[in-house]
């Protein structure tokens, strides 16, 4: 789809050459922002809380704010954002880790607070863009084909 703008898709492309032409270049740079900014830290502050039962800040965010279980939604939310930021930095299972990821950003925009708003909107968009177009070219996805056949009829064997 995008990945063949400006260019002969007939021609065999190298693919570390098209990754500038792709949303490969979005899903690697949003992975590591999220990774490094709020999933490491996240997944560190999980395992503290439930394997070193050391108190973690954000079940008592997820308390005031209303959420049901703190103690058990915090971690949950802590690894998918880990995970989510994982997938999106090798390109594997691109588009079902952005639906994973889409409610916890939904989340951040309805209940963490102005000061949060603007990081899950950008997130949701960046979500949103990885579930339309997938991982790019240079992705774990691209290496083994997986979901370029989704959306497409059925070829039938005569």
């Amino acid at each position: 789809m995008i990945e063949h703008i400006g260019g002969n898709p007939a021609a065999n492309q190298n693919p570390w050459s098209s990754l500038f032409k792709t949303i490969a270049i979005l899903r690697i740079g949003a992975g590591v922002l999220l990774l490094t900014q709020h999933g490491w830290k996240a997944a560190e502050g999980a395992y503290q809380f439930l394997w070193e039962e050391q108190g973690w800040d954000w079940v008592k965010a997820f308390n005031d704010a209303g959420l049901p279980y703190p103690a058990l939604l915090a971690p949950t939310i802590a690894i998918v954002v880990a995970a989510v930021a994982a997938s999106w930095c090798i390109g594997f299972l691109t588009r079902l880790f952005a639906v994973a990821f889409m409610p916890v950003a939904i989340g951040v925009i309805l209940k963490a607070g102005p000061a949060y708003t603007e990081i899950g909107w950008l997130y949701l968009l960046i979500a949103f863009t990885l579930l339309l177009y997938g991982s790019g070219a240079v992705s774990i996805d691209k290496l083994f084909r997986l979901g370029e056949s989704w959306g497409q009829p059925k070829k039938k064997k005569w």
